[in-house]
């Protein structure tokens, strides 16, 4: 899982791994990440976590929040980022997916050795991996050979933007265009919810307040819900329909 590694006078002082939904950061003894120092506000920030993506947010604190040296309000964290609260800097290391490493020539060459012996008799060669698929295959006439066309790779499809169309309120009538990572509706200390757009749609997470938002008139009770062309949603009294553009 990702976490903040913390550091004090460059001396690195504690790790905290990002294992809730939510983790809060400030002076009081009641927050996750306690600092005890008079220039952090009681709740100075918070972390949201969905899946692997977590996003800063600062909580109106007195003396601000701080990625790269620059000052944020809300922020979707990159690896290496380091924030800045006070005195303490944390740098986040974010939780990477699992991928295959391609191999060295010598560790190819010793799973090769090691599952199948070689013949070192300087005259004889193994037969290569194309010469035996063409020695088990049958042979095939020259109108079948014609006749045959090579596969041509598809472009992977795109993701098309969403929109949130608001039917009721003030800004009934109005469209919000989700084209940014992380989108934050709701009112604050009673319902937020977030909306965050991954390569494979738009997700629907709560974040805060005990009142659950419901689509299509029923309440979600998933921690991150896959957004549907079409579905209507309804945050904090406002009734909004999503759409793709």
């Amino acid at each position: 899982m990702s976490k903040l590694v913390c550091t004090l006078d460059e001396r690195v002082i504690n790790e905290y791994p990002l294992n809730k939904e939510r983790i809060s950061i400030g002076r009081k003894q009641n927050n996750d990440i306690v600092i005890d120092n008079l220039a952090v506000s009681g709740l100075h920030a918070v972390i949201v976590t969905i899946g692997k993506d977590s996003f800063l947010e600062d909580a109106n604190s007195t003396n601000g929040t701080f990625v790269n040296l620059k000052p944020v309000r809300k922020h979707v964290l990159n690896h290496d980022d380091v924030i800045e609260i006070g005195r303490h800097h944390f740098k986040y290391i974010k939780e990477h997916s699992s991928a295959s490493v391609a191999p060295t020539a010598e560790s190819a060459k010793e799973a090769y050795v090691g599952s199948t012996p070689l013949d070192k008799s300087p005259h004889t060669q193994p037969p290569s991996l194309k010469s035996l698929i063409q020695m088990s295959r049958p042979m095939k006439s020259e109108e079948e050979l014609l006749s045959e066309t090579t596969p041509v790779a598809m472009p992977a499809a795109v993701l098309p933007i969403g929109k949130l169309h608001i039917l009721n309120g003030s800004n009934s009538g109005k469209t919000l265009t989700l084209n940014k990572t992380l989108t934050t509706l709701g009112k604050p200390g009673a319902q937020v919810i977030v909306i965050t757009k991954r390569t494979n749609g738009y997700f629907l997470s709560q974040v805060e307040g005990d009142e659950q938002p419901s689509i299509n008139g029923n309440p979600v009770h998933t921690l991150s819900y896959g957004l549907k062309n079409n579905d209507l949603l309804e945050i904090s009294g406002i009734k909004m329909e999503f759409t793709f553009a």
